[in-house]
């Protein structure tokens, strides 16, 4: 199997698999989506199936020509499909067949099955060389196949670049790169056709062979495929970034949870996460954790009123830096009193820096989660320097 080959599978098969959870959500109820899903699933088998090894093995288990037939019909179908997926307005019920897909497919599929029937063993799997192409039945084979091969990728191009007109920058560059790469498919169908039907074109010698129509019908094919993964390449960029900045957050509470949780260990909601790796931060996680830190600073607003009445100098404005020192002070002054209260108790987090306050207590939960991450780092880059400091 080539790499181009594989590349055409993976993106098929998993365009595929990427729409089964939205399926079974909805039951299979969703036309559109199914139709699209069908013809991912079926291109793909079909090119699954065309591989040399699958074909001798599953010719093996049933017959010759068998593995070929059905690839076809696999392939044919699902470019249908394709098709009537490009023509339709979003569905929400089924609607009748599209008259010239299904009657020129079955048309095109009952003849290449009765030429594949007609042949001998021996050159049903036959492949585009002139050692078989003599026999006026491959040719007629191949010549069915390339009709609708020729019109589905033309149609698709066409519905695909009308499609491209319209929507999000995302959408119409998707939809864009795949016209391009089925307009080229549909011109490979045309080189095939003569080749079929030319025996000069076979002819030794020639400039332009087979082997390169081949090669750029593979390219194609990437192309195609590099539109169709598109949208999801972008979708697993989005959710990568997603994921790294919940990390970042999760992690950048660590110091300040920590120092929490030591004093208040009943502040932690869910004890089983608590030894969780990192790679797996979900949002959840973060607001729990949050949550966690915001009760943990609420219990701790007595001593905060403590430690900030005791403050010679008056506190700047929106400074983590001292916030995180207040912080400090609270947490030691805890702790020399062994968690018995002491001062006023008070709903506030932050006592002094006006800004930050009104950030934690407002209902904006970014501006809340930034803060208090904020002065987690503060506090950890005080321990750091604490630590590194020379002992006199």
């Amino acid at each position: 199997m080539s790499a181009l080959n594989l590349v055409a599978i993976v993106t098929l098969l998993g365009g595929a698999a990427w729409m089964v959870p939205a399926l079974v959500q909805q039951r299979f109820r969703d036309p559109m989506r199914l139709h699209l899903f069908l013809s991912l699933f079926l291109m793909g088998l079909g090119n699954v199936l065309s591989q040399p090894p699958v074909l001798d093995w599953v010719d093996g288990c049933t017959f010759a020509g068998f593995t070929k037939i059905t690839y076809n019909v696999a392939i044919l179908i699902g470019l249908g499909l394709m098709v009537g997926f490009l023509r339709e307005c979003p569905l929400t019920r089924w609607g009748a067949p599209w008259p010239w897909e299904v009657v020129s497919c079955a048309i095109c599929l009952a003849a290449m099955s009765t030429m594949t029937a007609s042949l001998p063993p021996h050159l049903r799997n036959h492949v585009l060389t002139s050692a078989y192409l003599v026999d006026w039945r491959v040719r007629t084979f191949y010549n069915f196949g390339n009709f609708y091969l020729f019109f589905g990728y033309a149609a698709c191009a066409m519905l695909a670049a009308r499609h491209a007109r319209q929507g999000r920058s995302l959408r119409r560059l998707s939809l864009s790169v795949i016209s391009v790469g089925l307009t080229a498919l549909a011109l490979t169908c045309v080189f095939r056709f003569l080749w079929v039907n030319l025996p000069t074109l076979r002819e030794p010698g020639r400039t332009i062979t087979y082997t390169d129509a081949f090669g750029f019908g593979q390219c194609a094919t990437i192309v195609v495929c590099a539109g169709l993964s598109l949208p999801c390449f972008v979708s697993v960029v989005q959710i990568v970034r997603e994921g790294l900045l919940q990390r970042a957050q999760f992690r950048g509470l660590e110091e300040l949870w920590q120092r929490l949780v030591e004093i208040h260990p009943e502040l932690v909601l869910d004890h089983h996460s608590r030894r969780r790796g990192l790679f797996l931060v979900t949002a959840p996680a973060v607001y729990r954790r949050y949550v966690e830190c915001r009760d943990g600073l609420t219990r701790l607003g007595p001593y905060l009123q403590l430690v900030a009445s005791e403050a010679s100098a008056p506190v700047p404005d929106d400074d983590p830096r001292t916030s995180a020192c207040l912080v400090d002070l609270a947490l030691r002054r805890l702790a020399e009193q062994n968690g018995t209260d002491g001062g006023p108790s008070t709903a506030s987090v932050f006592v002094l820096a006006p800004k930050l306050r009104s950030r934690v207590e407002g209902t904006d939960y970014e501006e809340d989660l930034g803060a208090l991450v904020r002065l987690s780092l503060e506090l950890r880059e005080m321990r750091t320097s604490r630590l590194a400091a020379p002992v006199s």
